[in-house]
C-alpha cells in the first residue's frame, strides 16, 4: 500500500517560534520513521519559519499573525510547506556578501532541496514550500514536473 503522511501546527510569529517549528518537524519525521534527510529538513524549516516571522506575517488588532507548517510524505518525497499570510512578498535568492549577516536563507534551502518553490493560498498569503527525496532514489536528481515558480538546484 502506497505510503501517505501529513501532519501541520501552527505556530505564533515570534522568533521562539523558530525553534517550536524546528522540534515538531523533527518529533514527525521520527514518528513516521524518516530520518534520513532530517538534518537538511530541519534546517530548512528553521530559514523558511525565520523568513515568515520576519518578512511574512502582519500583526493584527488581536496581536502577532501566525505561520503554518505543514509536512507530507510518501514513498519518495518529503513536501515541507511552510505558509503565512503575506501574498506579495516572495521568496529570493540574494548574493549575500561576505560582510552580510542575513540574506542566505533561500539559498540555503536551494542548497538542501531537490526542489523549492512557492504558491498563493486559497484564502491569503502564500506558501513556500521545498521538497526532499527519500529511500533509494534520494541520491538521484527529481524528474517530477514543478510549477512555474519552481527552483532546482
Amino acid at each position: 500500500m502506497p505510503r501517505h503522511e501529513h501532519a501541520e501546527h501552527t505556530f505564533t510569529a515570534a522568533p521562539e517560534s523558530v525553534a517550536a517549528a524546528r522540534s515538531f518537524t523533527t518529533r514527525t519525521l521520527e514518528s513516521w520513521d524518516l530520518t534520513r534527510r532530517a538534518d537538511d529538513i530541519r534546517l530548512c524549516v528553521s530559514e523558511l519559519a525565520a523568513n515568515a516571522v520576519e518578512h511574512g506575517t502582519r500583526r493584527t488588532a488581536e496581536g502577532q499573525g501566525a505561520f503554518l507548517v505543514r509536512i507530507d510524505a510518501d514513498d519518495t518525497h518529503i513536501r515541507l510547506e511552510v505558509e503565512d499570510d503575506d501574498p506579495l512578498g516572495t521568496p529570493r535568492l540574494n548574493r549575500a556578501q561576505d560582510e552580510d549577516t542575513g540574506g542566505r536563507g533561500m539559498m540555503i534551502v536551494a542548497s538542501l532541496a531537490t526542489a523549492w518553490g512557492f504558491e498563493s493560498c486559497a484564502f491569503a498569503g502564500k506558501a513556500v514550500w521545498s521538497e526532499f527525496l527519500t529511500g533509494p532514489t534520494a541520491d538521484r536528481q527529481d524528474t517530477h514536473r514543478c510549477a512555474d515558480h519552481c527552483h532546482r538546484r
